[in-house]
């Protein structure tokens, strides 16, 4: 495996040599410095020059720029998050050093893999569920699972089940569960040895059918947010990569949200999270997050209180058809909005300009909104440049949004 260390100029130099290598003969002063499994900083310009690959360079390079930008202040509050000590740093160029030093340890235990998406909707080319592969051994091998944070634990087909080993599933007691028609009872299981990367896990989920949600039989399951909590989850839907970090990836900076909104994330009874939207201006209310979802979808109470009622002229009947796992359905209108999604400033906030669903999910009002306005944000305004997910924390990361769809 090569590494990377940090030089004094914010180059990369490899930790791996090979007797061919010109060395130089320097005269290296005592200076207090840290070192990482991975990365270690440099502390005299003239330490051997080493040569070490490309992705390794730009990545340190990047972090290096990145650490520059912020006040020592912040470096040092950077560090302590971490872990590591500052006290021994008596230049800025110091703490840089080490704080790139943190980031490519953070980020070399992150698990890094490409962001594919399932399906398109016309008008929204962002729409497609987000999918990441799992190796669950037994017959299937690696399989395909959706990231459903509008799901509380995470879900398995009965046909994924089968082609499991036996010894790795342990059968649970039957759960009730909660779906965008309606309420079922399903079998509960929890399955050992599920490998993401190098990661290895115990899969808790509720044997499901998808098929009525229109799923390709390939897919295993879902993922809730049982499963999700265990990272910082960072969607590029831009350049298509996914990148699950470690936890107090964030809080040491290592995962780069400064041109995001941050958003508070609210935890309901059931388990799911919501944040605070408003349509139209109006006042603001709870949206649950649901990357299980192509569209959001709001109750006719939050549309009827941001000016658009059943009668409207703006409303468009017959549009979409909503479908749940336990094969009910109903039709949606469709109708224009501004939506804000309300940041942790006041003043702060992303914002979608475009069509929503209309309809009063049982859902909505199994969550306690029969008589309240109610949304869940789909993946016309999650899935928008790039997204950081923190169940953990409750707090997301959005794009600010300033563009129009299906208008």
């Amino acid at each position: 495996m090569r590494h990377a260390r940090v030089g004094r100029d914010g180059a990369s130099t490899s930790a791996s040599r090979t007797s061919s290598m010109r060395r130089r003969t320097t005269t290296r002063r005592a200076t207090p410095t840290t070192r990482a499994s991975t990365v270690r900083a440099r502390a005299d310009a003239d330490e051997d020059a080493v040569e070490m690959d490309d992705f390794d360079a730009r990545r340190v390079r990047a972090f290096a720029a990145r650490a520059r930008g912020l006040r020592a202040k912040v470096l040092k509050e950077l560090l302590a998050r971490a872990g590591a000590r500052s006290d021994d740093c008596l230049e800025k160029e110091e703490l840089v050093r080490r704080v790139t030093e943190t980031w490519i340890d953070t980020e070399n235990d992150a698990i890094t893999t490409r962001l594919r998406q399932l399906g398109n909707i016309g008008g929204n080319p962002r729409a497609g569920y987000a999918l990441v592969t799992l190796d669950v051994g037994g017959e299937i091998g690696l399989c395909d699972f959706v990231i459903d944070t509008g799901a509380t634990t995470a879900l398995i087909t009965p046909k994924a089940l089968e082609m499991l080993d036996k010894e790795n599933v342990t059968e649970g007691a039957a759960v009730r569960g909660l779906t965008g028609t309606g309420e079922t009872l399903r079998q509960k299981v929890s399955v050992s040895d599920v490998r993401l990367g190098s990661k290895l896990f115990v899969l808790d989920a509720v044997v499901t059918d998808l098929s009525a949600v229109g799923l390709p039989p390939q897919i295993g399951g879902l993922l809730g947010l049982d499963f999700l909590s265990k990272f910082e989850i960072e969607f590029n839907f831009t350049d298509s990569a996914l990148k699950f970090w470690p936890k107090g990836s964030i809080a040491n900076g290592a995962v780069d949200t400064d041109d995001l909104v941050k958003i508070p994330l609210h935890l309901h009874p059931v388990g799911l999270r919501t944040v605070k939207c408003s349509l139209n201006n109006s006042a603001p209310f709870d949206a649950i997050v649901d990357m299980g979802s192509f569209f959001s979808v709001a109750n006719w109470m939050a549309s009827t209180t941001a000016g658009i009622g059943p009668d409207s002229p703006e409303v468009k009947r017959g549009g979409l058809q909503v479908s749940g796992v336990d094969g009910g359905s109903m039709q949606m209108a469709m109708a224009p909005f501004d939506l804000r999604v309300i940041g942790e400033a006041e003043d702060l906030s992303s914002t979608y300009r475009g069509m929503c669903c209309v309809g009063d999910l049982p859902a909505f009002n199994a969550l306690g909104a029969s008589v309240s306005p109610m949304m869940a944000l789909g993946l016309d305004v999650i899935g928008r440049g790039r997204m950081v997910f923190n169940a953990s924390d409750n707090c997301m990361y959005l794009s600010s949004g300033d563009e129009t769809y299906g208008v």
